[in-house]
This record gives C-alpha cells, sequence and structure tokens, in this order.
C-alpha cells in the first residue's frame, strides 16, 4: 500500500499538468494512518540514544543541554541566531520576526542569512530539547515551522535563488529526517502534518536528483545535495524511485569524491572549513549505508579516512582548525570523535575526545560510549607533515598541547573558497594563536570581502604594495597567483620548505619572488625571502596577530603576554610598522588586531631575513655571517649567505645559495667548513659537528 501511495505522488510530480498545489490538494489518505505508525516503529537512520539513557545524558551533558534548551526557547519566540559548532556562516547578533517568518528575509543584507535559515539545522534544537523535557511546546514549534515553510515555499525558478537552492535542499533533507527523529511519537505528528512533510520530501528527491552540473560535480555542493537524496532514499525505502535514488546518490557521490578529494586527502578547495563540510557528509552516509546494509565504493570509504587523516595532519595543538581559506577556527574534536568510532581508528581517537560527545552520544548511544571509552589512543608516528597535492606544509614539536607549531601554504588551488595566500604561514605555541590568517569575515561582494581575502591579511609577501592576485568579485579573481618549484625536506630536528611565487611577474618591471623556511625544533623559524628584479621596488613581509597585544621594540617587534612571547628581528635593516588590522575567528565577526610590515625599497636582488622565537624560555642570537670561496674570495650576497643560529645547545649555520656563479666548482666555505649544495645546515655542539645538504 506504501508503495502505491509514492508511486501516486511520483506520477502526480512528474504530470505536466499537475502543480505543487495540486499535489497537496490531493487526497493521499488511504492507509495514511498505517503509513504513519509504519514509520514510529522503523528503526531511526540516526537518532539511536535510548529512552532508558536520558537520565544518564542529561546528568553527564547537563551544561550543553541547558544551552539546547536557551536555543530551543528562542526559536519559541521566532528568534534565530546560528551559532551551532559547523553551521557555514554563523551569526553573532539574533534576528526576531515580530509576527510570521518571512522565509526569504535578508537581515543585514547578507544572503547567506537566508540560506541558514532555509537549512533548518535549528529544528534539531527543538528536538533535542523535546527528547530532553518531553515538553509540547517544542514540538508545537517544530511543526508550526514546518508547515509553514511548506506553504510559503513553493519551488519555482524564483525559490531556487533562495530558499530552494540545491545545496539548501540537501541540507534539509538530512535536518528533516533528523527532526522528524525525534518528534515522531509527539501528537503533533498527525497523519495530515506527516503526509505534507513526505509530499515535500518526496519533491525534495526528485528535486535533488533532477540535475548533475558541472559545478555540483566539482563544488561541496554537489557533496552535500547528494548526501542528502542518499538519505532520502533510505528514509523513503518503500518509495518506487528509491532504488534508484540510492544507486544514482551513491554513483555520483563516487565521482566527486575521487574528483574534489586529492590524494593526500585534502578537499580540493583548500578551506579546512568546507573540507570539514564534505568530510561530515561522507562519513554520515558511510555510517547510514551500514546501519542499511548497502554496499559503498571503496573509494568513498578509503577517501574519507584520508580525510579524517589530513584533519590530523593540520589540526592545531588546541585541537582546532586552521584558518585556511573561508574557514572558522573551529575545534574538530567532535568530528574526529565520530570518526574514531566510524572506522574503530586509535590514532583518530588521540585527536579526538578521549570520552564521548553530547552529539556523537545522541548517534551511538551507550554503546558507542563504551566503544570509544576501550579504544586505545595511539599518536601519530609523524609530527610534522607535507601535504603534496594541497602544498600545505604543517611544522610541529609534539603532539601535545604545549607542542609548538606552524604551517606554511605553498601553492594555491581553492577556487571561491581559496584566500590570496601564497607563502601565508600561521603560529601557534604555548597554547595559543600569535600569527593568523585574518578569516573570511564576510561573503558579501565589497570591501570588507577583499579585505579579509587579501595577501596583506596573511603573513606572506607584497611587492609595491600590491596583491598577489588580481580580485574581480567575491568569488572569483582576474589574476591568479601561481607559485612554482615548491620543494620540502622533513627530519628530526628540523622541517624546510621553499617555493617561488611568480605573481609578479605580471609587473611591467618583473619580479621574482622566494620564501624559505626553515623551522628549527622545537621553537625557532627563519624566513628568508628573497626578490630577483632589475628595478625599484618595495618589498615587504606581513605578519597578522590575532589581537593588539604586541609592540615594537628597537629591531624587534614582540608579543606582551604576560609569558611565551613571540619575537619577530629581522636580521637584515628594514622598515617596521605596526599597524591596526582586523581578524575574524568565524564569519560575521570581526575584532580589532595589529599587523607588523617589515619591508624595504630596493634595486636588484634582494633579500629579508627573519627570526622568529620565543621568550624568555629561549635565549636566542643570531647574525648573517660572510660566505667564501676556496680561494678565500667574500662572497656577494646576491649569490650566497649565511646564517648563524645560536641556543643554549646548539650553534646552527644555515647557507642558502641565490645564485651559483661558478657551477663548475660548487664549493664554499662558512665558518671554516667546506660545503656544497644549494641549502645547507651546519649543526655544531659541545661534542659533535654535522652538517647536511638540505637540497643539493
Amino acid at each position: 500500500m506504501l508503495r502505491k501511495i509514492y508511486l501516486l505522488i511520483t506520477i502526480l510530480m512528474f504530470n505536466v499538468a499537475a502543480s505543487h498545489a495540486d499535489i497537496y490538494k490531493h487526497q493521499v489518505t488511504t492507509g495514511l494512518n498505517s503509513t504513519l505508525a509504519q514509520y514510529k516503529q522503523k528503526p531511526n537512520l540516526f537518532l539511536k540514544v535510548k529512552q532508558y539513557d536520558i537520565s544518564l545524558t542529561k546528568a553527564k551533558f547537563n551544561q550543553e543541554i541547558q544551552s539546547i534548551i536557551d536555543a530551543a526557547d528562542r526559536l519559541q519566540r521566532n528568534t534565530f541566531i546560528f551559532r551551532h559548532s559547523w553551521d557555514m556562516e554563523k551569526t553573532a547578533k539574533p534576528y526576531t520576526f515580530s509576527n510570521e517568518i518571512n522565509w526569504q528575509a535578508q537581515p543585514w543584507d547578507d544572503p547567506e542569512w537566508t540560506f541558514m535559515l532555509n537549512r533548518h539545522h535549528y529544528w534539531l534544537d527543538l528536538g533535542k530539547a523535546y527528547l530532553f523535557t518531553s515538553d509540547e511546546k517544542y514540538a508545537q514549534t517544530f511543526a508550526k515551522q514546518l508547515e509553514h515553510w511548506i506553504d510559503q515555499n513553493p519551488l519555482n525558478d524564483t525559490m531556487k535563488q533562495s530558499s530552494w537552492r540545491r545545496i539548501e535542499a540537501g541540507f534539509r533533507a538530512e535536518n528533516w529526517i533528523k527532526a522528524f527523529e525525534y518528534f515522531k511519537h509527539s501528537p503533533v505528528m498527525t497523519p495530515k502534518l506527516f503526509k505534507k512533510m513526505m509530499i515535500s520530501l518526496n519533491q525534495h528527491a526528485h528535486y535533488l536528483n533532477s540535475q548533475y552540473s558541472l559545478f555540483s560535480k566539482t563544488s561541496n555542493w554537489g557533496v552535500i545535495e547528494f548526501t542528502g537524496l542518499f538519505y532520502l532514499s533510505q528514509f523513503l525505502d518503500n518509495n518506487a524511485m528509491s532504488s534508484q535514488w540510492v544507486k544514482s546518490a551513491v554513483a555520483k557521490l563516487d565521482e566527486m569524491i575521487q574528483l574534489q578529494v586529492l590524494e593526500d586527502g585534502s578537499h580540493w578547495e583548500q578551506s579546512p572549513m568546507y573540507h570539514n563540510h564534505v568530510f561530515q557528509s561522507y562519513m554520515n552516509v558511510i555510517l547510514t549505508a551500514k546501519r542499511m546494509n548497502y554496499p559503498l565504493t571503496d573509494a568513498i570509504v578509503k577517501r574519507t579516512l584520508l580525510m579524517a587523516q589530513a584533519n590530523i595532519q593540520w589540526q592545531k595543538p588546541n585541537y582546532h582548525q586552521p584558518l585556511l581559506g573561508d574557514s572558522d577556527d573551529t575545534d574538530t574534536r567532535d568530528i574526529l570523535t565520530f570518526a574514531a568510532l566510524l572506522f574503530n581508528d586509535s590514532e583518530i581517537k588521540s585527536r579526538a575526545y578521549s570520552e564521548i560527545d553530547l552529539e556523537n552520544y545522541l548517534i551511538f548511544a551507550e554503546k558507542g560510549a563504551e566503544r570509544l571509552q576501550n579504544l586505545a589512543a595511539k599518536p601519530p608516528k609523524y609530527l610534522s607533515a607535507y601535504m603534496e597535492s594541497a602544498g600545505d606544509l604543517f611544522m610541529r614539536s609534539s603532539w601535545q598541547e604545549d607542542a609548538a607549531y606552524a604551517s606554511l601554504h605553498l601553492k594555491k588551488l581553492g577556487g571561491g573558497h581559496g584566500h590570496d595566500n601564497i607563502f601565508h604561514f600561521s603560529l601557534f605555541a604555548n597554547q595559543r594563536d600569535y600569527l593568523v590568517d585574518s578569516g573570511r569575515y564576510t561573503y558579501v561582494d565589497g570591501p570588507w570581502r577583499d579585505y579579509f581575502k587579501s595577501s596583506q591579511s596573511h603573513n606572506g609577501i607584497e611587492v609595491d604594495n600590491k596583491n598577489n592576485s588580481i580580485y574581480q568579485d567575491a568569488w572569483t579573481n582576474s589574476f591568479e597567483a601561481r607559485s612554482q618549484g615548491v620543494f620540502t625536506q622533513l627530519a628530526a630536528n628540523y622541517d624546510y620548505a621553499e617555493a617561488e611565487n611568480i605573481a609578479y611577474l605580471r609587473l611591467p618591471s618583473p619580479v621574482l619572488a622566494k620564501r624559505r623556511m626553515l623551522f628549527l625544533k622545537p621553537s625557532t623559524w627563519l624566513l628568508i625571502d628573497s626578490f630577483s628584479s632589475n628595478s625599484v621596488h618595495t618589498y615587504q613581509q606581513n605578519f597578522n596577530f590575532p589581537n593588539t597585544l604586541v609592540k615594537q621594540e628597537n629591531n624587534t617587534v614582540l608579543t606582551t603576554y604576560k609569558n611565551g612571547d613571540l619575537n619577530i628581528t629581522p636580521l637584515k635593516p628594514v622598515n617596521i610598522s605596526l599597524k591596526d588590522s582586523w581578524y575574524s575567528p568565524e564569519y560575521n565577526t570581526k575584532v580589532i588586531a595589529k599587523r607588523a610590515e617589515l619591508s624595504i625599497k630596493s634595486e636588484g636582488f634582494t633579500s629579508l631575513i627573519t627570526l622568529l622565537h620565543f621568550t624568555p624560555a629561549q635565549k636566542i642570537v643570531a647574525k648573517l655571517i660572510p660566505v667564501y670561496t676556496l680561494k678565500g674570495e667574500k662572497v656577494s650576497s646576491a649569490d650566497a649567505e649565511a646564517i648563524q643560529i645560536s641556543d643554549q645547545k646548539n650553534e646552527y649555520t644555515l647557507l642558502v645559495v641565490h645564485n651559483s656563479s661558478a657551477p663548475a666548482n660548487p664549493f664554499l666555505v662558512v665558518n671554516d667548513v667546506v660545503v656544497r649544495g644549494e641549502v645547507v645546515l651546519i649543526t655544531k655542539n659541545e661534542t659533535n659537528m654535522t652538517t647536511e645538504i638540505i637540497k643539493d
């Protein structure tokens, strides 16, 4: 009977003479009560916590539950604020509809607000509040908003630009099903409301399956669209179309994960935020497929696991994702806890919660909590990691929370969610951010979008105060900066990376820029930025801070915390300027911060050499030292430079050859040591001296 009902709905949906209103008016009443009863008894796709676990859940997660109830109470008043951890576009200010909800409203002229309103993730707050309180007011609010949305949002070309964008339809498919699982036993889930919801979900499924554009194929949108179709195929499992939907969804999800997820496990859009939305989508598909005994392709399972491993590699010591591209400063332990349980993986567990969090408890229930508790946590065997496909190097001194950590972005892919961030590096240590990507703040086309995407908002280089790329609008550039010659070397006591930035070859008087970075473990960095040109230019290094706790003291820029201050010291004469700036740790939020600019106006070959280290824990002395040929002739700094760095244990000498003037005789003398190679590290202490050719 249920299959006949869905077949009738399907026929009506594709009858060119039948409008959406006609479908609503059609009285699909035969067997509706029994169908609703079946759905109340069916196992949930997502929600697995049992009623007898509720009291235990309340005691364990009391604070989190109170926050959820507060959010649900706001929804009673038609007040919306988007604050969930993984909300794509968070809001910092509440917005209240004084009368009925306008689903096309656009407060503060940001269409992203409208999109967030129409994804309905906040209905899960109503569902959880109902689960923990049994208060029917939450169910009534859900029913009222659900019915109102369906009535006010017919599928047409106008609505496809707002509430019926395909990505919103994909999100709704998941959120409606999850919400239904909370409310299915409530008196508000009447046959009338159930029928209305099921007809709309059927419409969502046909809509999502009706198109597979090249944009969707290569975007996080497509993943969200077809994970939504996958959930619908399992929820509407007696629908005559369900078998076709699931085959369509899995085939497309298989193709997309192979196109979009690179060989190193990172998503090609170069935004950890969007990487993790795609990651969560695939994890939910794998979990749902396991529960429904539906086979998935090896590519889906294996690349989703690679995405988990990418999260481990770039995760900061405080467990947050880095702000690369359009990303927020978000804790990743919740999704890695999900991944640890999904893959039963000890390494992932080491970077997740040691005990289950509320969101995962609702999905995996008490058995999941016990399984996580019994799963050993084993830190990765590596420390630093280079993602070759994405071009990102992540350096760390340990896997402890007090580790020193830095990221270096060497290659530009990224599309619309990428920023102007070639050569950008971030620095985290002593359990705080020191140097940051300034964030994203807004997607509204205009000065603020340009500001946060710009190269000055990243810790890279600039020539003549020009951005690396030339912007066209909020999502595209008319000129894309590129790099070449990427090289990395990871070792036990150091990490090294270099690349050339060819963006400024576009200038009438071209400039070839190159960044070299050396990380001397555990917590010293050396930046060597060189510029090759035949004319006069102004060259600049940018250092962006997350706050205003920074000052200039003589020839050094240093932070002003109570302990563990970062020292940024140029080893060659430069102009130092400390300017006001902005930092956006999440969408729609910006705070006043500082940016240090180290610059010089110069003709011909120029290099900027900068040392970064911490005090008072470290006593570092650094200086440039001469380089000689075997004949004792001093080598020009345009050809080679050497930097000597001394701490309490070791003396390091780094030789960098900018231009080999005599290729037939590659030997040079530094500190009375004969060496060869383009980049060489000499390490001395009381008992030993080693010479290592980093790059030959």
